[in-house]
């Protein structure tokens, strides 16, 4: 069975919106367990052990109602009120607004925990236009070569490359990877980074409409302002945070199929933000031997070692 997915998001006045499409529908058990096989290996499964062997049960909670983390504020001028846009998120982001006395559009980007001055107007009001995206527009790409985004010594397929006919298709997955991959194998950060975004809070997957938003994601923002997306990650397996640092290599959680998905596998991409839109954007892996190569279907890749 092919294991193809494709992601979309987009930052508008609420958090990330997670698309993730698929073909055939599944679903995982509520219970997940957790217990070492005969030589000593941890096994993450929806099945218990077959033999009465100690294990762990993985525990899940319904999503929890997130709350904003791009605000407007005001605050009192001497010429009336001068409105804030206030990031809490790890990453800058672009906001743009109208200005409800000029009916002027205005685009800024907010540092990263920071605030900046919009405009200042001469009455308070709450009808206030705006969106935003998560990223700085005015940072490019420098065109990294990517470790592969998991260790595990076992070669590991991708099912569907850039421009997949199956799924990706849309600007936000048209660049995109699906490599299918054992639940439980450890997925590594591609180049060092920060953490930016997790979610892995949701124990299912399937591909009816009730599953489009349900998919764990981990976000590490790198240097040029690009961001590498991991989603369908296990639930409960988030090695990181919001805001750790984390280097080529280091373990960020394990691999599922969390979500919209078919089976168990990892979609991953490169995203930038384009014209307030997040758009994944062409990139390379690096092999062992240190040659640079465009994923395609059919490959096989082996996973990375850290430095």
């Amino acid at each position: 069975m092919k294991i193809m997915c494709t992601l979309m998001c987009r930052g508008w006045n609420s958090l990330l919106l997670l698309m993730l499409m698929a073909s055939i529908t599944h679903c995982y058990a509520g219970q997940l367990y957790k217990y070492k096989d005969v030589n000593g290996g941890w096994v993450f499964s929806d099945k218990p052990p077959e033999t009465e062997d100690d294990f762990e049960t993985l525990a899940f909670s319904k999503d929890k109602k997130s709350t904003s983390k791009v605000k407007l504020k005001y605050t009192i001028d001497t010429d009336g009120y001068r409105l804030q846009a206030h990031n809490k998120f790890y990453a800058p982001v672009e906001v743009e607004i109208v200005n409800p006395e000029t009916q002027i559009s205005i685009s800024k980007v907010v540092p990263a925990q920071g605030e900046i001055d919009l405009f200042t107007l001469k009455n308070k009001t709450s009808q206030l236009k705006f969106r935003w995206a998560m990223g700085d527009p005015n940072l490019k790409p420098d065109n990294y070569p990517y470790q592969p985004p998991f260790d595990s010594p076992k070669g590991h397929q991708i099912t569907q490359g850039f421009n997949g006919k199956f799924s990706h298709t849309s600007e936000y997955s048209r660049y995109a990877v699906d490599i299918a991959m054992d639940v439980g194998t450890y997925l590594t950060a591609v180049r060092a980074g920060t953490v930016v975004w997790v979610k892995d809070d949701y124990h299912m997957s399937g591909t009816t409409t009730y599953f489009l938003d349900k998919a764990n994601v981990i976000r590490v923002l790198h240097d040029d302002g690009t961001f590498a997306s991991y989603a369908h990650i296990l639930m409960d397996t988030a090695l990181v945070k919001a805001g750790d640092k984390v280097a080529v290599g280091d373990k960020l959680a394990r691999s599922g199929s969390s979500g919209f998905s078919t089976g168990p596998h990892l979609h991953f991409s490169i995203i930038r933000n384009i014209g307030l839109k997040n758009v994944s954007i062409p990139f390379k892996f690096v092999n062992p031997d240190g040659e640079t190569y465009t994923p395609k279907r059919t490959m096989f890749m082996v996973g990375s070692v850290k430095p």
